[in-house]
């Protein structure tokens, strides 16, 4: 089971954004948005996860229909980290991470004692038990990235769904964000829906990854499928070779020439 989202369409005062949209997600996987800027990723995940209205189509998470669940039951199933967040300055790391409990929280009452145990796993799983009595703006990017990691995982979710999670981030912080990912997917279960706009990351940690072009979906497969020489022009006007290096599992991109287009610019 997951999520299959059918005929999607979303406009923006009148301007269509994305159209005849389907995807379907495994919750076990790690599936990859990419495309262009401007091509619709972030809506489409934006759409699938509710925080934003479609105006046709369907989306269905394991059987039952996205708007038939109550927001606190649907934040049992699915957690999201947008591109942009920020939290008060005097919150502590352990209080931000506490925040993704309350769809578990009954009014007016405090922290039961797993909610608390949520709350340490979440730290330790994701490597900031020892950040936790720091104000959230004392720690680096990467440790604030995986702070707000943190912050969905105490949902329990079967799905967490990423906004381009590596954004702002230095290459050795992008490195660490991608490790964790995988690494959470691969010993919790947790499936993961993410836009990325780096192609290498998308190779390199995906199960199944959706090209978007023009609010379209071009392809959808295993990155050995869909991430071609072919997909590359047409998606992104760019020549390369896809390359297999000894010892690698997964191919690399080799970008070795500009297009016409760039040498104009």
């Amino acid at each position: 089971m997951g999520v299959n989202a059918s005929g999607l369409k979303v406009t923006y005062d009148e301007v269509v954004a994305v159209t005849d949209m389907n995807i379907n997600i495994d919750k076990r996987e790690i599936t990859t948005i990419i495309g262009p800027n401007g091509s619709g990723k972030s809506t489409i995940l934006k759409a699938l996860t509710r925080l934003i209205k479609f105006q046709e189509g369907s989306v269905y998470i394991d059987g039952r229909e996205l708007g038939q669940y109550k927001t606190r039951e649907l934040s049992r199933r699915i957690a999201v980290l947008p591109q942009v967040h920020s939290a008060p300055e005097d919150f502590r790391v352990k209080e931000l991470v506490s925040y993704g409990r309350m769809p578990y929280q009954k009014l007016l009452k405090g922290q039961s004692a797993e909610d608390r145990r949520i709350i340490d796993w979440a730290m330790h799983a994701t490597g900031i038990y020892h950040l936790r009595e720091k104000s959230i703006y004392e720690v680096s990017g990467g440790e604030g990235q995986r702070v707000w990691i943190a912050t969905v995982l105490t949902q329990q979710p079967e799905i967490l769904f990423l906004d381009e999670p590596t954004t702002y981030l230095d290459i050795s912080y992008q490195y660490e964000t991608m490790k964790l990912i995988k690494q959470l997917n691969r010993q919790t279960g947790i499936g993961v829906v993410m836009v990325l706009h780096d192609l290498s990351q998308a190779l390199e940690i995906s199960d199944r990854i959706v090209i978007i072009k023009d609010g379209r979906k071009y392809s959808e497969g295993t990155p050995d499928q869909v991430i071609t020489r072919r997909m590359m022009m047409d998606v992104y006007n760019v020549r390369c070779d896809i390359v297999r290096l000894n010892g690698r599992t997964k191919p690399i991109i080799v970008y070795n020439e500009l297009t016409e287009q760039d040498e104009e610019v």
